[in-house]
């Protein structure tokens, strides 16, 4: 475990964490599950969508999201579908476009998702030790409400106070919104008593040292390697977050209800 610039100078309330690559995992594979749920609906209805009209859109989500997500512009499901009925053109009707929707939807609960390691355990654990606990997380086509049910399958929620999703605050990390929204939501008034622990420098690292926050990279998922200034500190297994938080600072016990 490696350290940059220091610890809070007060009394630590409250820890909150990105999602992606810091509590769960995606296993590649979910523009297959999307396409397996179209290819029903096309079936269904008999949609002239020939199969390699469907992969083409569908292959482009990908980047069209990275591009979005790194200008702050805000592209989830919403977008992404809009783009892929203007493909399709008059193949599709008002009627097809819900069907449609439907089952991107309900792909959307159907990916393949993994804890990362004792997460559950060091969120529990957190909460134990009288910290509030907090989601800070940036959404893609898989928007919150898809993301709770992940969290709530790996025992992972159930130690959450407040969870932040950038599809329902409106924006995405580093955004100082995001970060606000989440402390609004675990009634934390002061930036600097909260440690945010994310994978990413250019979103959880910047994100949060510029709204005040102290900040934990965690590398155990993904090893960020982006030019940009590290965390305060750096951990390669989510579990030393705890010896972490043991050294930091004298930990004030706080209460709160889980609103994740």
């Amino acid at each position: 475990m490696g350290s940059r610039h220091g610890v809070p100078t007060g009394p630590i309330r409250a820890v909150t964490f990105d999602l992606w690559n810091t509590l769960l995992t995606s296993v590649p594979g979910g523009l297959e599950v999307r396409r397996r749920y179209w290819e029903e609906v096309i079936e269904e209805r008999r949609l002239d969508i020939p199969p390699t009209l469907l992969e083409g859109v569908l292959s482009i989500l990908p980047d069209r999201f990275e591009t979005e997500w790194r200008t702050g512009r805000h592209y989830g499901p919403e977008r992404a579908l809009e783009e892929c009925f203007v493909a399709f053109g008059d193949r599709v009707d008002a009627e097809d476009c819900r069907a449609l929707a439907d089952a991107f939807d309900l792909a959307s609960y159907h990916l393949q998702v993994v804890p990362v390691p004792d997460a559950a355990n060091v969120l529990s654990a957190v909460a134990g030790r009288g910290l509030l606990v907090g989601i800070v997380s940036d959404t893609n086509l898989a928007i919150g409400r898809h993301l709770r049910t992940y969290l709530d399958r790996y025992g992972i929620l159930e130690h959450v106070h407040f969870a932040a999703f950038s599809d329902e605050v409106g924006v995405y990390k580093p955004s100082p919104l995001i970060f606000q929204a989440a402390l609004y939501g675990l009634g934390v008034d002061d930036p600097a008593s909260v440690i945010h622990v994310g994978d990413l420098k250019r979103t959880d690292v910047a994100g949060a040292r510029n709204f005040g926050m102290g900040t934990v990279r965690f590398n155990g998922a993904i090893d960020d390697d982006e030019p940009g200034e590290d965390a305060d500190h750096v951990i390669d297994d989510l579990i030393e977050l705890l010896d972490l938080l043991s050294h930091l600072t004298p930990i004030r016990k706080v209460t709160g209800k889980s609103r994740g």
